[in-house]
C-alpha cells in the first residue's frame, strides 16, 4: 500500500549527503516541509538548495542519533549514510522521537519503502514501487513509463487538477451533499467551455465560469 504523507510544515531530517541522500532531498523539495540535512560534508546540489532557502544544513560528524532529540516537531527521519549500522541506530533514535523512519536500502527497519517517483508537476506525481525488493527495477520502470505518462497526461489535465482543487473547496462550502459535490466536480471535467478555457491556458477564466455554475446550483437549492 502506497501512502502519501502530508509533510507540510513538519521537520524532516535527512542524514547523509551522498548520492542517495541528495536524491531523497530532491524528492522532498515540493512537499512544503522543513528539510534539515545533517552530514559531515554537503553535496553541491544540496548546497545550492540551501542557498535558495529550501534546505537547512548542519555540518557535523554523526556517530549516533542522540542529536535528533533537539528537534521539536520532527515527523520523518531518513538515514542515508554509507554505514548500515549507523543507519539502524538513527532509525532507532527516530522511532524513540516518535517519527516515521526510513533507512536507505534497508526495508526491514523502515516504516515504508521509498518508491521511484515520476513528477509531472507539483500536483501530479506517480509512484512506482517493488515493495523494497528491487529499487533498481523501480527506477528502470520509471524510465520506461515517464515518456508514456507525459504523452498521456496533458497540460490541460494538469490545469484541470488545479481547477478541481479550487472548486472542491468552494463546493464543500456550498453543497452539503457529497453526491452532489461529486456530480458537480465531474461535470467540470467534461464541460466543453471549461475545456476550451483550459486549452488556451486560461485557468482563471475557467474558474470564473465554474463559479457561475456553482452559484446557479446554490440558487436552485435556495
Amino acid at each position: 500500500m502506497l501512502i502519501d504523507l502530508n509533510l507540510k510544515g513538519k521537520q524532516v531530517v535527512v542524514i547523509g549527503a551522498g548520492r542517495e541522500a541528495t536524491r531523497k532531498v530532491e524528492a522532498l523539495l515540493g512537499q512544503d516541509c522543513e528539510i534539515i540535512v545533517v552530514a559531515d560534508r554537503i553535496s553541491e546540489p544540496i548546497r545550492k538548495w540551501e542557498a535558495e532557502g529550501y534546505v537547512q544544513c548542519t555540518v557535523m560528524i554523526v556517530e549516533n542519533g542522540e542529536f535528533l532529540k533537539n528537534y521539536d516537531h520532527l515527523i520523518l527521519v531518513m538515514a542515508a549514510t554509507d554505514s548500515r549500522e549507523l543507519n539502524r541506530n538513527l532509525v532507532k533514535s527516530g522511532l524513540e522521537a516518535g517519527s516515521y523512519v526510513y533507512a536507505v536500502d534497508d526495508p526491514e527497519v523502515s516504516d515504508f519503502n521509498h518508491p521511484a517517483v515520476i513528477s509531472l508537476d507539483d500536483n501530479v506525481k506517480v509512484a512506482i514501487s517493488t515493495s523494497g525488493k528491487s529499487p533498481l527495477m523501480s527506477g528502470t520502470f520509471r524510465a520506461r513509463l515517464e515518456p508514456i505518462l507525459r504523452q498521456t497526461i496533458t497540460r490541460v489535465d494538469l490545469l484541470q487538477v488545479k481547477l478541481q482543487e479550487r472548486m472542491r473547496k468552494l463546493a464543500m462550502e456550498v453543497l452539503s451533499d457529497p453526491g452532489q459535490r461529486k456530480e458537480f466536480l465531474q461535470s467540470l471535467i467534461v464541460d466543453p467551455e471549461i475545456q476550451s478555457f483550459l486549452e488556451r491556458g486560461s485557468l482563471d477564466e475557467a474558474e470564473y465560469f465554474a463559479r457561475q455554475r456553482l452559484e446557479k446550483i446554490k440558487r436552485k437549492q435556495d
